[in-house]
């Protein structure tokens, strides 16, 4: 009977010692069962995060346009040795040309600009280029085809150069590369922006040889001519623009010569007006159009008309406000008179 309580004794002691060889975090973590969730313990409203043991991207910033804020420009000189993380923030900025004139560098609109909320001068004196530049290339040596203006019912903002599908052109000026895409009326473009402030189009591309954020040198070939957008014909399209609005090459370029008129020209408010806004021009027009033609001439017996196809005096009474019996009576003439194109009426 002792040697079986001796027995039984050692069998606890042994159990206890098993036991104590093991932590109770050890015990829990072994009856845990496997999950594929993590929780955020400090925020337990949160919802869980799936780990599905894949590495994470990190989202990239929309860098198609990039606002340019004057205040980081303006303190940039006095933080340069504090803030090395901000110097490469404003030195991204600093990077795109013509920064103190335009707002953002916007690689996916092909004209976000206005002219009218950007030029706040009466003029602007812009240097095509200067000594250190590349100077001026001609971008392509061709006939002129057509000219800056109204051309079938609408406006022709640049001018046209002939060439063959394949040919090379070339970038006019030193400049950055702001647009460099297909477009449903230019066909394959490239825009490039120039540290004076002008920007230069290149449209009808049968290849685009160039992207946007390049840095590109007079001469430099940007792509290949074709008849892409809307085009009839392999042509080049080739326009001058400043703030957004387009001018006429042709007052800075000598394109039978390949060489510029001068080197230092001005952009005057009274240009743009009289010149190059050719919508607002056309509809001036139209406008005084059609006021000469409902006013009329006047003669010392008032207002005079001129009869045309498929006038009536009735239609000619109503159109100035007027009766038939009237205009016989100041003409002599009687109602049934048959009318002549061109003859003169007093209203």
């Amino acid at each position: 009977m002792k040697t079986k309580n001796i027995s039984t004794f050692i069998l606890m002691m042994s159990t206890s010692l098993v036991l104590s060889a093991f932590s109770p975090n050890d015990l829990n973590t072994s009856i845990t069962p496997k999950t594929i969730f993590t929780f955020n313990t400090l925020h337990p409203d949160e919802k869980p995060v799936k780990d599905d043991g894949k590495k994470k991207t990190v989202k990239k910033d929309d860098t198609t346009k990039t606002a340019i804020n004057p205040l980081i420009l303006a303190i940039s000189s006095d933080e340069h040795n504090h803030d090395d993380e901000g110097d490469e923030e404003v030195d991204s900025l600093l990077a795109f040309p013509s920064n103190d004139l335009y707002a953002s560098w916007d690689t996916a609109t092909i004209h976000p600009y206005s002219f009218a909320q950007c030029f706040k001068k009466d003029s602007a004196t812009i240097t095509l280029t200067e000594p250190t530049d590349c100077g001026f290339v001609l971008p392509f040596s061709g006939n002129v085809t057509s000219e800056f203006g109204w051309r079938k019912r609408r406006p022709h903002y640049g001018t046209d150069i002939d060439l063959e599908t394949g040919d090379t052109v070339g970038s006019a000026f030193d400049g950055m590369v702001r647009i460099a895409k297909l477009n449903r009326s230019y066909g394959n473009v490239v825009i490039i922006r120039h540290k004076n402030g002008l920007e230069t189009v290149y449209a009808h591309l049968s290849k685009i040889l160039v992207e946007a954020g390049q840095t590109v040198e007079a001469g430099q070939i940007i792509g290949l001519g074709g008849n892409t957008g809307h085009s009839f014909g392999s042509h080049l399209h080739f326009e001058m623009r400043y703030l957004g609005q387009a001018i006429d090459a042709e007052d800075f370029i000598d394109f039978a010569a390949g060489s510029l008129k001068n080197n230092t020209v001005m952009i005057t408010k009274t240009d743009v007006e009289t010149k190059y806004d050719l919508r607002a021009l056309h509809s001036r027009q139209k406008k005084d159009l059609n006021l000469s033609r409902v006013s009329g001439s006047k003669s010392k017996h008032g207002k005079v008309y001129t009869v045309r196809k498929g006038d009536t005096l009735g239609r000619i009474a109503q159109r100035n406000h007027t009766s038939i019996k009237s205009i016989c009576k100041k003409n002599g003439i009687k109602q049934t008179k048959v009318l002549r194109l061109g003859q003169k009426l007093k209203i």
